[in-house]
Order: structure tokens, then C-alpha cells, then sequence
């Protein structure tokens, strides 16, 4: 199918006549850490971090547009939200490690916690979709037995259904959702302990439908090309939910940070993820999956960039307009937070700054902007 007629089919199945139209969610790593002092690393992938900051680079091909930031930051934690709500996205899915107190994962749970927290306050969905390779790292590590992985996935599921009672939780047919990258370390006994603590949801498997999951979700695969992600609707026809995925590119980082490398999924100058968001929402399915918001050590972020700037967000932007008609946000309000964010970190007056952070959040773009002005000429 030609791009055109594709966007126009997205169109057509998402645009009144009472369809409905399905959620649009972004997956977000919430693992990045960054002090005057440090990087973690997320952004240095064993490059030394003193010479990637006199470079004004990081471990990746693209520059963050604010640079290296923190995760926990709520400064930045505001300006990610405001930018993925302004974007027309409906939620996002946190890159979620679980409990387990190895490697980087704690952190990365305070990060998540606090993710949410924004995301709550701006009316947005949340997910996670878990890693649980955690698991396997776990016991390879020295952390855990193997006959204990059983117990850790019960905890796990027991922890799950806290963050379940959350109003803004994403839920399929009145369940609540789990995606899984993978599975790569449970198996069907493990994840039977996970709903034996977590009551229960709807749990996705990557590529495919496992025998005790209820759908499946997809993901760019560089060694199969972007044709693999185009037959998402064919390969899931059967599945009782079906979550199809859209990327801007494959462009990874692991061969310059020593690890190894992934054939490239090319940009081809925004036309890659027009498409590919077209494709998925026209698809029909239960929701639909940006991967990623800010995976810069693999390529695949829209977050706003030296090289691209708001270029994806518009693009999404645009695809949001076309499946929902009221949607009012312009490619210009993404300035705002951005505005917000700088003055922010250049001025010490917060207390000014504060009403314009929550109007953004409620998405009042005219008030922010307002705001924004008086501040200037104070």
C-alpha cells in the first residue's frame, strides 16, 4: 500500500463516525542518570564521561536537545510530560526492571515512580512493560537462586497490583495490561506465581502470543527490516489483543560503546516513522506503541534532538489530528515547554515558574503562553 493511501486509511478508520480510536502510548526509559560530577551509564556506555561532556556529546549518534538530564529530575520530568502530551500522545509505558536491588534497577524504579507521578498529574495513561530478564541477571549475578526466581515473580506481581489501583493504569476490556520484552528468563510456572500476586490482567508477550499471556505486542527487529513490522496485522490477526509498534529508526551506539552492533533501520528523513505510525494505527488494534520516546543509546528516540528538533512530535502531532478531529495542539506549543524548562534552570525565581509547569500539564497552552510572557517582561 502506497504511504498515501495508508495515511488515508488511518484517517478514515479514526476520524468520527463513531469509531473508536485506540490509545497511542510512547515507551519511555526512565534509567538516565546525570550530575555535575557523573553520568551514568546510559549515557557514557563506557565512554569516558569527562571527554563526552567536553565534546557536548553522549553515548549515542543524535544530542538530547537539553543534553544529558537526569530521569529524576522534576524539572525535566515536566518538560518530557508536557512534550509527550502536546504530541497527542495518551500515555506512556515506563522500560520497567522490577524490585530486585542489582545493577542499576532500583534506580531506574524511583525513576519510574516518579514518571508516573507527572504522568498522573497530566491526565495521562500509564504501563510498564517489564523487563524480566532482571530475573535471569539475578541469579547469573549471585543474587538470587534459582529456586527462588518463583517467589521474586510473585513479589513482583503483589508489588504490580499497588500501581493496578492507580485510576490512569492502562486496561484492556476492564483488565489491567503488562507487557513483557520478552518473556526471557519466567516461564508459564513463574508467571502463574506473578498472578497469583497481581490478580488479574492482561499480559503481552513480544512478536508473539505465549500460552499463558492474552495478546502480544511488536517491536523493531533491525535483523528483519521495517517489512517485518508491516505484516504486524497479518502475523497478529488471531490474537485477542494486538499491540503493533511505530519507530522513527534503528541506529545504535553498542559497537562504539564495545558491545555488538545492529544492522540500521534508516530515518529516511521522518518518512520512517510517518509510515510506520500510519501503518499502526491503521491496523485496528487494541493500542498503539512509539518505541521510543528516548532510547538514545539504540536510535530509535523522537524525543526532541540537536539533530531533528520537534521534527517526530510534530509528526505525531499530525497523525493525532488526523484520527481525532478535535485535537488542538500546534507544532508552536512544543516551544513552550521547552521555554518553561530553560528558564527554569537559568533563573531562581520557581515560584513564578510553578503556574506555568501546571498549566502545561492541563494542557492550557494559552495560559502557559500568557504566562510565559509576563515572565519575560518582568
Amino acid at each position: 500500500m502506497a504511504f498515501g493511501a495508508i495515511v488515508f486509511a488511518a484517517a478514515l478508520a479514526f476520524s468520527g463516525g463513531g469509531a473508536s480510536r485506540p490509545p497511542l502510548f510512547v515507551h519511555v526509559m526512565p534509567w538516565f542518570e546525570a550530575a555535575e560530577d557523573r553520568w551514568g551509564w546510559h549515557w557514557t556506555m563506557n565512554r569516558d564521561a569527562a571527554e563526552l561532556r567536553r565534546s557536548g556529546r553522549v553515548a549515542s549518534h543524535y544530542r538530547p536537545l537539553i543534553g544529558a538530564y537526569d530521569s529524576l529530575d522534576p524539572d525535566v520530568l515536566e518538560l518530557q510530560v508536557a512534550w509527550i502530551k502536546l504530541a497527542g500522545f495518551d500515555g506512556v509505558l515506563a522500560d520497567w526492571y522490577g524490585l530486585l536491588p542489582h545493577y542499576d534497577y532500583p534506580g531506574i524504579h524511583r525513576r519510574t515512580e516518579a514518571l508516573f507521578e507527572v504522568a498522573g498529574r497530566a491526565g495521562l495513561k500509564i504501563g510498564v512493560v517489564f523487563e524480566d530478564q532482571t530475573a535471569g541477571n539475578a541469579v547469573r549475578g549471585g543474587l538470587l537462586a534459582p529456586e527462588s526466581v518463583r517467589e521474586s515473580a510473585r513479589e513482583t506481581g503483589t508489588f504490580l497490583k499497588r500501581w493496578f489501583g492507580r485510576p490512569n493504569w492502562w486496561r484492556v476490556r476492564g483488565k489491567p495490561v503488562v507487557m513483557v520484552f520478552g518473556p526471557q528468563a519466567y516461564g508459564a510456572d513463574d508467571w502463574a506465581a506473578f498472578r497469583d500476586g497481581a490478580g488479574p490482567f492482561n499480559l503481552l508477550t513480544l512478536h508473539d502470543v505465549r500460552p499463558y499471556a492474552q495478546g502480544g505486542f511488536d517491536w523493531p527487529v533491525p535483523t528483519k527490516g521495517t517489512r517485518y513490522n508491516r505484516e504486524f496485522a497479518v502475523r497478529a490477526k488471531d490474537w485477542a489483543i494486538r499491540v503493533p509498534v511505530a519507530y522513527p529508526r534503528f541506529h545504535d551506539y553498542y559497537e562504539e560503546g564495545g558491545q555488538t552492533g545492529h544492522p540500521d533501520l534508516p530515518d529516511e528523513d521522518g518518512a520512517t516513522y510517518r509510515r510506520t505510525l500510519a501503518e499502526a494505527l491503521a491496523a485496528r488494534c487494541d493500542a498503539v506503541q512509539v518505541a521510543t520516546w528516548n532510547d538514545w543509546q539504540e536510535g530509535t528516540q523522537i524525543e526532541p534532538s540537536v539533530e531533528f528538533r520537534y521534527r517526530d512530535l510534530i509528526a505525531t502531532q499530525a497523525a493525532r489530528r488526523r484520527a481525532d478531529r478535535s485535537f488542538r495542539f500546534t507544532a508552536a506549543d512544543l516551544e513552550l515547554p521547552e521555554r518553561l524548562y530553560r528558564l527554569r534552570k537559568g533563573s531562581g525565581d520557581r515560584s513564578r515558574l510553578r503556574p506555568i509547569g501546571e498549566a502545561l500539564l492541563r494542557g492550557d497552552v494559552a495560559r502557559a503562553r500568557t504566562l510565559l510572557k509576563t515572565f519575560r517582561a518582568g
